[in-house]
């Protein structure tokens, strides 16, 4: 049942980055954990959001551009590319855990 709820999530914000945008990622992991009301549901949120963007990226990681955009982003930042790579990986960690973090935190003082 575990498993099945955190790939629930991570669908969720699969499709809610995909349609909407990466904004949604903290919005969606701030709802799971005031539903969840769990301590750890921040951990929970931090790997669905992983698993979501890791299926994201899977999927235009096969186009022959996706080599020449990380190619230029890394370049741009002064980088090696897959370490652009690697950040956005982080980002998207640190704004799920943070937000469920923050409604967890609330949600047990109240």
């Amino acid at each position: 049942m575990k498993f099945l709820r955190l790939l629930l999530l991570a669908a969720l914000l699969a499709a809610g980055t995909l349609f909407i945008g990466w904004w949604t990622v903290p919005v969606i992991a701030a709802v799971y954990a005031l539903l969840r009301r769990n301590a750890t549901a921040p951990r929970e949120a931090m790997l669905a959001a992983l698993l979501a963007w890791l299926l994201l990226f899977s999927r235009v990681m096969s186009q022959p551009t996706f080599a020449t955009l990380i190619d230029r982003l890394g370049k741009l930042f002064s980088m090696p590319g897959i370490l652009v790579l690697a950040l956005a990986f982080g980002l998207v960690v640190v704004l799920a855990w943070s937000a469920a973090r923050a409604v967890t935190g609330v949600v047990s003082r109240a």
